[in-house]
């Protein structure tokens, strides 16, 4: 498709910065110069090169990060220039990511992703947590970035070809299954796949709010858009993906507070994610692709009501004042949690039930039964949230603290009005599920 989404994309981004940064006289020489390049760029025909391939089922995935970064833009606490670029530094790593068919430049999207989320976790140099949260962040990234540069490495002493769509039919090659063995290790780190998950409660603790959206939406879905690429029908991928799911279960039952909590509710999640596209079935890429688009919809309006709620909310016990404070919103974060464990007839629910239709009929009874005994136990910590924000006592300290600072100029008509859109997706996939099974089928018909 000769589609220059690149440049189409950089020039939106630049808008949306000048349309939403307030513009001073001091801040008009940043404009001039960020004009002058979308000019420069747009003369840039990155279409007609090797490198990239943007095919019509990518589309889904360049739609949904477009979506992300716009309730970003909104979500962003402090709302400065340099913030705002580091977002769309990211947002461009998201795309290379999702359009590149080279493994150098997957690379460069990859390094290019990682050091702008390093930089916004580390933001906050007064507290120590970010500058940790941060280091272990980079850790993580140059441990994987080596992993996936040996993998290069072995390719090109081989004389095999880099290219993504050529990679998957020499697999039968131990040189290259090795190889894409390797990127997928890569990958585990930065979908946060077990046992490469230690760090990442550490990471989501020592960040912002607006900072754990970022980090558990763009780089998953452009990580995962290059993982079913080259995703091999292997006894190493099940193993990642089930591993995943118990440990992310179990590590979740004893927390206390709401950020390593829903870190390790999203190891979880991508264990469910990994184990509907490793099924090797017609359906896998569909059920895969349906649960990841549940699964951001239903994270990015938690996220919103947790920022609204109060931005600074640590401990799970924090969340008992919501329905003193705002009836409307402890409904709905209640259904969203619900639906992130997956109770009929909500749109979490359909996720697990077309993934354990779809591992049952494949003949994968074991990880059948991981699903629902993980499911099963997965509703304990869930339910906990819904028992803390109805029938937490009324004497809690943190029930009457966040009572008496709650800042009243926290509303935001734009974000409620995201909340409510992607509430009535929630609501409407319950009706009519079927119909986004057949829009994912339809775009994915052509993908090998």
């Amino acid at each position: 498709m000769n589609i220059n989404f690149i440049n189409v994309s950089i020039i939106i981004g630049l808008i949306l910065i000048i349309w939403d940064f307030k513009i001073k006289k001091t801040n008009l020489s940043y404009i001039l110069i960020l004009l002058v390049l979308s000019i420069l760029i747009l003369n840039i025909n990155l279409a007609s090169t090797y490198l990239f391939d943007l095919g019509i089922w990518k589309l889904l995935f360049l739609a949904l990060i477009t979506f992300c970064l716009l309730i970003l833009f909104e979500l962003i606490i402090n709302k400065t220039f340099d913030i705002y670029c580091l977002l769309l530094l990211s947002y461009f790593g998201s795309i290379i990511l999702i359009i590149s068919d080279n493994l150098l430049t997957t690379y460069l999207g990859l390094e290019l992703q990682t050091f702008s989320i390093f930089i916004l976790i580390a933001k906050n140099r007064s507290s120590i947590k970010s500058s940790e949260a941060g280091l272990k962040y980079f850790m993580l990234g140059a441990i994987s970035s080596g992993f996936y540069l040996l993998s290069v490495v072995i390719l090109f002493l081989f004389g095999y070809t880099l290219e993504l769509k050529d990679l998957v039919f020499f697999s039968s090659d131990l040189v290259v299954y090795l190889s894409i063995t390797l990127i997928l290790l890569s990958f585990s780190f930065k979908l946060s796949l077990t046992p490469f998950h230690f760090w990442v409660p550490d990471i989501y603790e020592g960040s912002s709010w607006d900072v754990i959206t970022l980090i558990a939406t763009l780089p998953k879905i452009s990580v995962i858009c290059v993982f079913l690429q080259i995703l091999l029908n292997s006894n190493l991928v099940l193993f990642l993906s089930l591993s995943s799911i118990i440990i992310g279960t179990l590590g979740a039952l004893n927390q206390t507070k709401l950020k390593r909590l829903l870190a390790y509710s999203g190891i979880s999640q991508m264990g469910f994610i990994i184990l509907a596209y490793s099924t090797n079935s017609n359906s896998s890429i569909t059920i895969g692709t349906l649960y990841v688009l549940i699964y951001i919809f239903i994270n990015i309006s938690l996220f919103i009501l947790i920022i609204n709620y109060n931005k600074e909310s640590n401990f799970i016990i924090e969340l008992g004042s919501l329905n003193f404070i705002n009836k409307i919103l402890s409904i709905t974060m209640v259904l969203i949690i619900l639906s992130v464990a997956g109770i009929p007839p909500l749109s979490g629910f359909i996720n697990k039930w077309y993934l354990i239709w779809c591992t049952i009929e494949n003949h994968y009874i074991f990880s059948s039964l991981i699903i629902i005994l993980c499911s099963t136990i997965g509703l304990g910590y869930y339910l906990r949230l819904v028992k803390t924000i109805y029938f937490q006592k009324r004497g809690s300290y943190f029930f009457w603290i966040n009572i008496l600072v709650k800042d009243t100029n926290q509303d935001n008509g734009l974000l409620y009005g995201m909340l409510g859109f992607l509430f009535f997706i929630n609501l409407f996939l319950i009706f009519n599920f079927t119909f986004l099974i057949n829009i994912i089928t339809y775009l994915f018909m052509n993908i090998y």
